[in-house]
């Protein structure tokens, strides 16, 4: 029965409806249920006015809507939303227009401009790319690519290589400083090895401007109270960068910036290696020297001593070493090259000029009898042969290095009748430092 009203119903719809429900058997289901169950329903298509005064045998039974109710409040819900839907267009018409704007604009160039740019894509696919956009193999480009791809395969490499700067700095600090020479000698292989890479050279010029700080700070150091041991090690290590010209403090190059090593560049590296160490060794002395100052106000012979006792320990200490570093090999302790004799000796003057003025400034008060009333000559005479037997005992502890200190200091103080030390004064002291290393 309800199939027959749905058919009868379905003529009186719109094609679109009709064919929907022709399509779709669930929708048509449904339908036909809602159809047999109106069929069936009594209370439904009664036409009774429902109101709360009217009774029934069946009052205990809940009122159920008829279908004038049920078309009623469906007409209702229905003018609710369209109201709302009125509402809610009214508010959004802007949008409304642009997406709908949008919309046409997309339909009109997908169905005018897409078979066109359809048909033009496969004419080029077909017949090749016109000659306007063929592009030339560029092999600068394609080697350069090749090039960093092989950078960046090995990467790990490039990395280490970029940090051996960091590492020559921290072991220059740490006191490695034979390790950081080592990590200039790599540099200057991978330069050799690859002189077209720029890379290597800035790690170059990094290495080099750690060395050359690291050189200055040698250098300083020298001018400190240090063992022979460290002395002996800061120039083994100076040693070793002579002849570097990228240091920059001694060593020749040739046009291409390579190293020279003929003799006449070594015989002035080793020069100047002795001029830095006699230099180093001349301030040294004269601050432990400058220190004693102090000792002027309370007793000047107490600080003319204490200054001949600053020369016999570093004075003779300094000439040791120089011997040690730079004739490491001879017996001999006497200066046998021209050069080391001007050195050594300038070196000796200087200091004994030094000494023979501050015992000319110092000495006549030490004599003078206004120093203390109860002291007699032979008194004087002691203090004086006591300065004098400590110069006398530093004149021949250094004649063991054949300089000529012992002459400087007897031509400074002079033997003449007006002089502070006479003849007599020094040959007596002398025979008793003869006699006493009997």
């Amino acid at each position: 029965m309800s199939d027959i009203l749905l058919d009868t119903l379905v003529s009186s719809l719109d094609s679109d409806s009709q064919k929907y429900l022709e399509n779709d058997s669930q929708v048509r289901q449904q339908s036909e249920a809602f159809l047999l169950e109106l069929l069936i329903n009594d209370d439904l298509l009664s036409t009774d006015i429902y109101t709360t005064t009217t009774t029934t045998n069946t009052t205990s039974k809940e009122h159920k809507p008829t279908l004038i109710e049920v078309i009623a409040e469906l007409e209702l819900r229905q003018r609710q939303i369209n109201v709302e839907l009125a509402s809610f267009t009214n508010e959004n018409k802007d949008l409304i227009i642009e997406i709908s704007s949008d919309l046409n604009t997309v339909d009109s160039t997908i169905k005018n401009d897409y078979d066109h740019e359809l048909s033009a894509m496969l004419n080029v696919l077909e017949g090749g790319l016109p000659s306007k956009f063929q592009v030339s193999i560029n092999e600068k480009l394609t080697n350069s690519i090749k090039s960093s791809n092989t950078i960046l395969s090995n990467i790990d490499s490039v990395l280490d290589f970029l940090e051996l700067p960091a590492l020559c700095k921290l072991c220059i600090l740490q006191g490695n400083y034979l390790e950081s020479i080592e990590i200039s000698i790599l540099v200057q292989a991978l330069i050799i090895r690859f002189p077209k890479l720029v890379i290597f050279q800035k790690i170059h010029e990094q290495v080099v401007a750690e060395l050359r700080l690291m050189v200055k700070g040698l250098i300083k150091l020298l001018n400190t109270n240090l063992r022979q041991n460290s002395i002996l090690k800061i120039f083994q290590i100076l040693n070793k960068l002579q002849g570097d010209p990228s240091i920059g403090f001694y060593g020749s190059s040739d046009e291409n910036g390579q190293k020279t090593s003929s003799t006449k560049d070594k015989s002035n590296n080793d020069k100047f290696l002795k001029i830095i160490y006699l230099h180093a060794r001349f301030k040294f002395i004269v601050n432990e020297l400058s220190n004693l100052k102090p000792l002027i106000k309370f007793n000047k012979l107490t600080y003319l001593k204490r200054f001949i006792e600053i020369y016999r320990e570093f004075l003779f200490n300094s000439l040791s070493i120089y011997f040690a570093i730079f004739n490491p090999t001879s017996s001999n302790t006497h200066l046998e090259s021209p050069e080391d004799k001007l050195l050594v000796n300038q070196f000796i003057r200087n200091l004994a000029n030094i000494l023979s003025e501050e015992v000319k400034r110092y000495l006549p008060d030490i004599l003078s009898p206004n120093d203390a009333d109860d002291e007699d000559e032979f008194d004087v005479q002691s203090r004086k042969d006591g300065l004098i037997l400590q110069i006398t005992y530093l004149c021949k502890s250094l004649s063991k290095y054949n300089v000529d200190f012992e002459a400087i200091m007897v031509s400074k103080l002079g033997f003449g009748v007006d002089s502070l030390i006479t003849e007599e004064d020094w040959l007596r002291n002398l025979a008793k430092v003869k006699k006493f290393r009997q």
